[in-house]
């Protein structure tokens, strides 16, 4: 019994280790009335793993433009490409479900600014895998004041599928994508109430 004690003991250790993180500076009341939000996302400085952005994008398409002719080429622009059309769609969807609020494309009175930091991309090869991982800093923004009202830091929000077939970057990492935005979206619902 005592055995299995320390087991459980260790296990939720580990758990709370790898916990996600949010930190909120500023007051998100402001955002009650309002119904919408237009939301940009940038790479700004961010980090893959302990690499700059830059130095592990010409590292993949080296890597695998070695192994077949074009195919780095190819890993870039899907790179590119999920950055646009993945990572923000996974977001607002969990943010727009938590918080209760639209994403617009037309400007709004608050302009929230979803900057990646860093990001680990994970890997699942079947048998042995690594979650994937980002931290974010959100930023909102007063338009007609052009004042910052709120930052708001999400660390090492984890992405995988349920099923655990989540073997494209895009899956993994849209999932921790998704993660933010339900983290944020709750953070704006709770203070709305």
């Amino acid at each position: 019994m005592k055995k299995l004690s320390l087991l459980a003991l260790c296990l939720s250790a580990v758990l709370f280790a790898s916990a996600q993180k949010v930190t909120v500076k500023g007051d998100l009341k402001c955002l009650k009335s309002e119904q919408s939000f237009n939301i940009k996302f940038t790479y700004d400085n961010m980090t893959v793993g302990k690499m700059s952005e830059a130095d592990y994008i010409e590292k993949k398409v080296s890597e695998n433009n070695e192994k077949e002719a074009g195919k780095g080429d190819k890993w870039k622009e899907a790179w590119e490409s999920d950055k646009v059309n993945v990572y923000p769609i996974k977001f607002c969807e969990l943010f727009a479900k938590y918080s209760t609020k639209e994403v617009s494309d037309a400007d709004t009175k608050y302009q929230i600014t979803v900057n990646t930091d860093f990001f680990e991309p994970g890997y699942n090869v079947g048998v042995m895998r690594k979650d994937a991982s980002i931290n974010v800093t959100v930023k909102v923004v007063d338009t007609e004041a052009n004042k910052e009202v709120a930052t708001i830091t999400i660390t090492n929000a984890l992405g995988r599928t349920f099923s655990g077939y989540d073997f494209s970057v895009a899956d993994r990492v849209g999932e921790a994508y998704a993660k933010a935005g339900k983290e944020f979206g709750a953070r704006v619902a709770k203070a709305c109430k």
